[in-house]
């Protein structure tokens, strides 16, 4: 019985390999059917994008190395629909980071809000002492 990491580790293999042996396609080519791994582009809700290039018809699978940690990550198919189509982000946009890396740039981000915030609060405290 393989453990979670193990699982993962075969799953990211596959899935690498899978991204590489279909890179050569158009993601902007309509198909007839679309290449394994795939997933379908809604056109409709891609719509937000004021591009004057094509649309892709579907998502595929892309490799690319962190920008923080130098790990080589898989984007999925499925995590890139989700991103140009449910969160409305540019479809010239691409992930930069693992999921690792950019969970600790999220806790950074949180943190800096919170020390912003609390010294708002604490110089509009000092205004209406002063007053």
């Amino acid at each position: 019985m393989k453990s979670g990491k193990q699982r993962r580790a075969e799953i990211m293999t596959r899935r690498r390999e899978r991204a590489s042996s279909v890179m050569g396609l158009d993601v902007f080519k309509p198909l007839r059917r679309l290449p394994c791994g795939a997933v379908a582009a809604d056109q409709a809700r891609l719509a937000h994008n004021n591009t004057c290039g094509a649309l892709p018809a579907f998502y595929l699978d892309r490799c690319f190395e962190c920008r923080d940690c130098g790990i080589e990550e898989v984007w999925t198919a499925k995590r890139q629909k989700w991103w140009y189509e449910d969160v409305h982000g540019s479809i010239y946009s691409t992930a930069v980071r693992c999921r690792a890396c950019r969970r600790i740039a999220q806790s950074r981000v949180a943190q800096a809000r919170l020390a912003s915030a609390e010294g708002l609060r604490l110089k509009n405290e000092l205004k209406n002492k002063i007053k």
